[in-house]
């Protein structure tokens, strides 16, 4: 079979996709809930001793950029999903809407 000229995509492609990538949104959240019951139940992970005391002065900071760089890539995967989702719904409503025969006189 001869595909017309111009741009093809399969909208089940994209809906599995889609899927596949909720289902590692659904483990990013599982493993930034399960990173941070870690530091909350640590505590103090830097030690008592001189180093440890030093690093404590920048951990919030640091600790805060862990969880602000997880919630961005959160939010990106989440993103990626409901575009392929919608791009899925185009394609597939441009597919179904070729394959009803044109009417006459348009």
């Amino acid at each position: 079979m001869t595909l017309p000229e111009g741009y093809h995509a399969k909208w089940t492609g994209l809906r599995r996709r889609a899927q596949d990538v909720g289902e590692e949104g659904v483990f990013l959240r599982e493993a930034h809930d399960a990173l941070r019951e870690a530091f909350l139940r640590e505590g103090r992970p830097l030690g008592d001793d001189q180093y440890g005391a030093e690093l404590e002065k920048n951990f919030p900071r640091i600790r805060d950029g862990i969880f602000d760089a997880f919630a961005a890539y959160i939010e990106e995967v989440d993103s990626v999903e409901k575009r392929l989702n919608i791009n899925a719904a185009v394609y597939e409503a441009a597919d179904e809407a070729s394959t009803f025969p044109s009417s006459p006189g348009v």
